[in-house]
């Protein structure tokens, strides 16, 4: 489990990984970041990491991870944010229905 100075080089690090293949990687690395006690307050940042995160547990079909990773979404952008929680939703209804 790597930890990132930044949530933006979490993400960086994860787009490496997808462009060399290793997907699991990568979701890995976005789920250590989101259920990281680190990064509890939102920002928007955090709201493309979990556009990303939703996009990988789709394409490998990773509901598990999907819905652990919304739970702790919720709690970082409920007092906050709660139109983010619902704009990640919807993307993930939407590539849901895609696939």
């Amino acid at each position: 489990m790597a930890t990132f100075a930044k949530p933006e080089n979490a993400l960086k690090r994860a787009e490496e990984l997808i462009n060399v293949g290793q997907k699991q990687a990568a979701l890995q690395a976005l789920h250590d970041l989101i259920t990281s006690k680190r990064y509890r307050a939102w920002q928007k940042t955090l709201e493309k990491i979990m556009f990303k995160y939703v996009e990988l547990c789709v394409d490998m079909r990773k509901g598990r991870y999907a819905k652990d990773g919304l739970i702790q979404y919720r709690i970082v952008c409920q007092q906050v944010n709660v139109s983010s929680l619902e704009e990640v939703t919807n993307l993930l209804k939407m590539l849901g229905r895609r696939n």
